[in-house]
């Protein structure tokens, strides 16, 4: 009886760790290794200023949300936005460098808290996407998205070439 509850006890064990890493949950640290860097910025654009009147809410730019900002700001990501769902967003701004409080390219890296709600969040962020397609793009893997967006779409090539850094910093 001993070696048979053994038996299962290992097995159980076995099948969780392997599960388990099947598909690994990203979580905050992932976000240091994939933000975009000064160095990576388009010619002729800068971090962008953060407006005195947005302040309040955003602090800086780069910028890593507190919780006061994932609650307040997370639907102006993007329709349906649950900051429930979400354990952290880092977000840049890219301003044209003669206007440096504009947000001509905007990046979101946002980190759900597990599979489901990645799931779920993904389906509300590929319909905004899909509905404004000459305007942003996503990366999803996992339990992360990377949101990408552009306020003039003849600026769509720049977030398009962004995107690709990511990509090669995700793999």
């Amino acid at each position: 009886m001993k070696k048979n509850t053994s038996k299962g006890i290992f097995i159980i064990i076995i099948m969780t760790l392997f599960i388990g890493n099947v598909t690994s949950i990203y979580s905050s640290a992932i976000i240091d290794k994939i933000k975009l860097t000064k160095d990576e910025i388009p010619a002729g654009y800068v971090f962008g200023q953060v407006p005195e009147k947005a302040k309040g809410v955003l602090k800086d730019n780069p910028w890593d949300f507190d919780q006061d900002a994932m609650k307040n700001f997370t639907s102006r990501i993007y329709p349906g936005a649950d900051y429930r769902n979400i354990s952290d967003i880092h977000m840049t701004i890219i301003a044209n460098k003669d206007n440096p409080v504009g947000d001509d390219i905007g990046c979101y890296i946002i980190i759900y808290k597990n599979a489901k709600a990645a799931k779920d969040e993904f389906t509300k962020l590929n319909k905004f996407i899909n509905d404004n397609s000459d305007r942003g793009i996503v990366i999803e893997k996992n339990n992360i998205a990377v949101y990408l967006y552009v306020n003039d779409v003849n600026n769509y090539d720049l977030i398009r070439r962004l995107s690709e850094i990511i990509k090669k910093k995700l793999e």
